[in-house]
């Protein structure tokens, strides 16, 4: 064997290797792409898995806020009912003609000689004269009456009273409301 043999074997064997080596970096290349691939489709997959979940999430908070502002807004609705209802009740016990009388009867019934009965302005110059009672000032009420034995204080004003009814009406609203 010669040189020029010799060259040309060791050129053709450097040609074989380098074939090979471009053949297994092509494969090494389709290999990455398919993996590569795979793994975005995955990443892709799992993106939208969890984009999907977190759109159902806030819809479903969404929803949650919607429904708690709709209960908010029917419970306004229902205690301006309740307040209207109180004040019209009120308004009905002022001017019942029993009125006043049921206020003489309250003052008959609980203040002693050293008791001192409050009422409201008006009722004050309405009926006070009829009390049999020492007459305090005028107090700040809507109706009814406050009587002061010493320390102690029995308030029989209408607001304590429609307050009760108030509060009455509050568990019954309650219930109506939180069984729907």
């Amino acid at each position: 064997m010669g040189t020029n043999e010799l060259v040309e074997k060791i050129l053709a064997d450097g040609r074989t290797r380098a074939a090979a080596i471009a053949d297994e970096s092509s494969q090494a290349v389709v290999a990455t792409r398919k993996r590569s691939a795979a793994e975005v489709a995955v990443i892709e997959c799992d993106c939208a898995e969890r984009s999907q979940r977190d759109c159902e999430a806030m819809l479903e908070r969404a929803r949650g806020r919607a429904r708690l502002e709709q209960r908010s807004a029917a419970l306004g609705a229902r205690w301006q009912v309740l307040d209207l209802v109180v004040r019209r009740a009120q308004e009905k016990v002022l001017a019942d003609p029993g009125y006043a009388g049921s206020v003489i009867r309250l003052v008959k019934q609980h203040a002693g000689p050293e008791s001192v009965v409050s009422l409201s302005e008006a009722d004050t110059r309405s009926f006070g004269t009829r009390l049999e009672a020492k007459i305090g000032e005028p107090v700040c009420i809507a109706g009814g009456v406050m009587i002061r034995t010493g320390k102690e204080e029995l308030n029989f004003s209408l607001a304590g009273a429609l307050s009760a009814l108030r509060d009455e009406l509050a568990r019954d609203l309650s219930q109506i409301l939180f069984e729907n």
